[in-house]
């Protein structure tokens, strides 16, 4: 069916067609109607015409074929283009598969459809084929997503009443008669299953023979599941119904993932199976684990087996239709033989967490080769980018110099004076941290987007990250690879607290930028940073003190704070009283190696634990919590 937004567009669906005219002038209008860019009346239209084209090509005549095949391809150039938009339609069968049933339909006239009133009882001779233990099974694991779950094409079968009663165009076997029957055809030839997983030829033998013996039912109730008569059976599912398993990459391979492959698929497949949502064929690969789940053909990946694997079929168009869809020029050899590879060496997976988003993996492996004086003309590129959503008719204020980028709304001469306070506060923050002056705080540096007034600031929150800022808020800051940056309100009277709102907000991002850090603790070092240099009677830190043991009180378990799941004002308080409580008992040491073995490279949990002892541990004992 069509997706809500498309049917919401109407008051009433659209009327189906009634011949090849009215075919024919319902896809005028819907191409009309996206070139207007009215996407949902559109697809309402092209999803009509795709439910009514089957049993109109079944009872038109056979002069009139040529001409509904035109149609068909047409239909498909619609739905493939609306797709693109997020439009989902229901499946149209390939025309190999139409043409099949027209013949069939002709030939089969006068013969028996409607199934054995009442089930054979279970066959008692050696040599028959038995449906429930040699046909069900195999059914199941190779039709079952698009015939068994589901009705596909006017043909669903979940179970054996469904299975001899056929498709909307009529009956799909004929007990006896092999030759006769539909079903055998369009699995022989292989246009069925449509994903490029053909039945193997001992299943198809058994599927003939059981039709030639008459197709007898040995089950105990023709209306029962065939996923549960199946399951009796006890079927050997097929090789590419096994959950994928996916190694992490050795550095021996000649294709990465991230840096030769992850950029296909987003620049490709983008609003159809990446950033898209409403993916087709149910098949998203926002991020590796999405790519290794598959979609409703199956697996997409073969490990170690370019040439079996889906994804490679689809890409030369050897299984079904070709990929990418909606007009796209098709992948080069060169391309393709990348993807083949990579999977031939295992599809072996080299970035960080597999439910990262793709475009972060690709960006965080290309940052890692970057130098700082590169990776900070991409994050100031990208900083220009970003002023425009969040004012997008005024021309920003700037400064920079190696370490930072002042992008804002506070005059030239106010984001000079920044640049020169967040000088002060990296200073400061080095000298702390035992960096060299030489060396740059951050790699890449850091973005500060500067704003004259706490409206200003709560727009940016709004228009740049869709998000209402807390009211207690001045500033905070924001990681990605990309896009790591400090948002604040400029105090033009007042540079010293400007420097230590940045002291508080870079040390804090300085923390974060190391492996694995969770953001209660990134938050709380940089709180803990603003007290130690203002004192816990400042007006911007007494809050802190105050808050803390309410939203304690208010916590029941660890979880919330692990999983990320708290506000982020209640999360950061939280963060700087465990925090400052190591910063002032005789934990401090080993707070402080925590930071220096984060230097070194080590991933938080990892310095941490070395330090002090397991994360959840620690929480659960400073915190007096369940974990």
């Amino acid at each position: 069916m069509v997706t809500l937004w498309c049917v919401a567009s109407f008051a009433e669906d659209p009327t189906p067609p009634k011949s090849i005219e009215d075919t024919k002038e319902q896809l005028k209008k819907a191409g009309q109607l996206f070139k207007d860019k009215k996407f949902g009346e559109s697809s309402a239209l092209v999803e009509v015409c795709t439910k009514a084209f089957v049993p109109l090509v079944l009872d038109s005549e056979k002069k009139n074929l040529p001409e509904w095949e035109r149609i068909h391809k047409q239909l498909l150039k619609a739905s493939e283009a609306l797709s693109i938009e997020g439009a989902e339609f229901s499946p149209l069968p390939e025309w190999s598969e139409i043409a099949t049933m027209v013949r069939n339909a002709k030939m089969d006239k006068g013969k028996p459809t409607t199934p054995p009133s009442t089930p054979a009882q279970p066959k008692s001779d050696p040599g028959a084929v038995s449906f429930s233990k040699d046909v069900a099974p195999w059914i199941v694991a190779s039709c079952g997503r698009c015939h068994v779950d589901k009705e596909s094409g006017g043909f669903q079968m979940a179970n054996y009443e469904q299975l001899m009663k056929g498709s909307k165009a009529g009956a799909v076997l004929f007990a006896g008669d092999p030759d006769g029957s539909q079903l055998l055809s369009v699995i022989e030839t292989g246009t069925m299953p449509p994903n490029g997983s053909k039945v193997s030829p001992d299943n198809l033998a058994k599927l003939k023979q059981w039709i030639q013996q008459g197709a007898k039912f040995d089950g105990e109730d023709p209306k029962a599941s065939l996923k549960a008569l199946a399951g009796n059976g006890n079927p050997t599912m097929p090789a590419n119904d096994k959950p994928v398993e996916v190694k992490q990459s050795t550095g021996k391979e000649t294709v990465s993932f991230a840096n030769d492959i992850a950029p296909i698929l987003v620049a490709n497949c983008n609003g159809c199976h990446y950033g898209g949502n409403r993916p087709s064929g149910g098949f998203a690969f926002n991020n590796f684990t999405g790519l290794l789940k598959g979609g409703t053909s199956g697996p997409a990946l073969a490990p170690g087996k370019g040439d079996d694997s889906l994804l490679v079929k689809k890409l030369l168009g050897t299984a079904g239709q070709r990929m990418p869809a909606g007009g796209r020029p098709a992948l080069s050899p060169e391309q393709i033989q990348l993807v083949k590879t990579w999977i031939d060496e295992g599809a072996t997976y080299d970035g960080d967490s597999r439910e990262s988003q793709l475009d972060s993996v690709i960006a965080k492996s290309w940052a890692a080769k970057a130098n700082h004086s590169e990776l900070m003309a991409k994050r100031m590129e990208r900083a220009k980018s970003r002023w425009q959503q969040v004012a997008p008719k005024s021309t920003p204020d700037e400064a920079s110099d190696d370490e930072f980028h002042i992008v804002g709304n506070i005059g030239e001469g106010g984001a000079k004076q920044l640049l020169a306070q967040a000088n002060n506060a990296a200073k400061n923050l080095k000298k702390q941290l035992k960096i060299s002056p030489k060396d740059p705080l951050i790699k890449g540096g850091v973005t500060i987007y500067a704003l004259k007034s706490r409206y200003d600031y709560s727009e940016l929150g709004n228009m740049l990250e869709k998000r209402s800022l807390p009211p207690e808020w001045s500033g905070h800051w924001r990681k990605d690879v990309l896009d790591l940056y400090i948002a604040m309100v400029y105090d033009k009277s007042d540079g010293k607290l400007n420097e230590t709102s940045l002291l508080q907000q870079l040390t804090s991002v300085w923390v974060a930028s190391h492996d694995g850090v969770p953001k209660w603790f990134a938050d709380g070092a940089g709180r803990n940073a603003m007290a130690n240099a203002v004192g816990q009677n400042d007006a911007r830190v007494q809050p802190w003190f105050r808050r803390f043991p309410e939203v304690l009180q208010d916590l029941k378990t660890i979880k919330p704070l692990t999983d990320g799941k708290m506000n982020d004002e209640d999360e950061a308080v939280l963060g700087f009283g465990l925090v400052r409580n190591m910063q002032v008992s005789e934990m401090k040491k080993q707070y402080d190696l925590v930071l220096k073995n984060l230097a070194t490279g080590a991933k938080f949990d990892d310095a941490f634990t070395k330090s002090i002892g397991p994360v959840d541990v620690f929480l659960a004992r400073s915190l007096g919590k369940a974990k």
